[in-house]
């Protein structure tokens, strides 16, 4: 039997890949399930710091291979299976099997091992069920991240609550991906890439902003992988939106 329906997002870092501190991972909440979102070099450090265990994930899922995505993923498989005899499940999106699988294999597959010898794996191709009310969406970005990159945000809905959020992952092209074309009258947040210097594989602030008014209420985006040194209340003053903090959980209810 699940537990109060919400989505609550466990934020473990939110910097981007030169961070001092943790990267841009998450943990998900969805009733008894915790999704791990990206599994970045630093995860080692921000899982515990935010008061997980590793046998505490149920299910994880990659948006794109830049390490502080997917840098961690192998350490954290090795620990669930030699120190705690534990398999999460893996969901690979269909197109990112073959990448993933390169990344992993060789530092998990000797000696006769497989991904599936450490994880529950499933491919996806759209979207997939977790528990009996809620489902993750594949939000495909490819080329608007990084080019010759495959990358994706997520689309997270609590089924029984109908309510929904929206992950953009690592984003550069923002205006292409038409993130607000995915809203509707149940999506509660936005969680969007924003960076305080132009740069072509992430969204520049004030070109979000730009984009957004008009289009959705600002105080619904969630801006996240920013720069160690911004002052945070002085940026969501300015700019109307609200910035993620590491170790400060969100809750989304009807």
């Amino acid at each position: 039997m699940e537990g109060r329906q919400m989505i609550k997002v466990n934020p473990l870092g939110t910097g981007g890949a030169f961070t001092k501190y943790y990267h841009n991972n998450y943990i998900m909440e969805l009733g008894d399930r915790k999704l791990l979102v990206d599994a970045g070099t630093t995860l080692r450090s921000s899982l515990p710091a935010a008061g997980f265990n590793y046998p505490d994930i149920t299910d994880i899922i990659i948006t794109h291979l830049h390490a502080d995505h997917v840098g961690g993923l192998e350490e954290f498989a090795q620990r669930c299976m030699y120190l705690h005899q534990y398999k999460p499940h893996l969901w690979i999106r269909e197109e990112l099997s073959e990448g993933l699988n390169n990344t992993l294999s060789s530092g998990l597959c000797t000696d006769g091992l497989s991904l599936s010898d450490y994880f529950h794996v499933h491919y996806v191709k759209d979207r997939f069920r977790l528990g009996s009310h809620y489902e993750v969406e594949l939000l495909p970005t490819d080329n608007l991240h990084a080019k010759n990159m495959l990358s994706m945000g997520l689309k997270l809905y609590d089924t029984q609550e109908n309510i929904n959020i929206i992950y953009t992952s690592d984003i550069g092209k923002h205006e292409e991906a038409a993130f607000d074309t995915h809203m509707d009258e149940n999506t509660k947040a936005l969680f969007h890439d924003i960076s305080f210097i132009k740069t072509p594989v992430h969204s520049y602030i004030e070109d979000v902003i730009a984009y957004y008014t008009g289009k959705i209420e600002l105080q619904a985006i969630y801006g996240m992988h920013y720069a160690d040194d911004i002052d945070i209340t002085e940026t969501e003053d300015k700019y109307g939106i609200q910035i993620v903090r590491t170790n400060l959980p969100i809750v989304f209810k009807k």
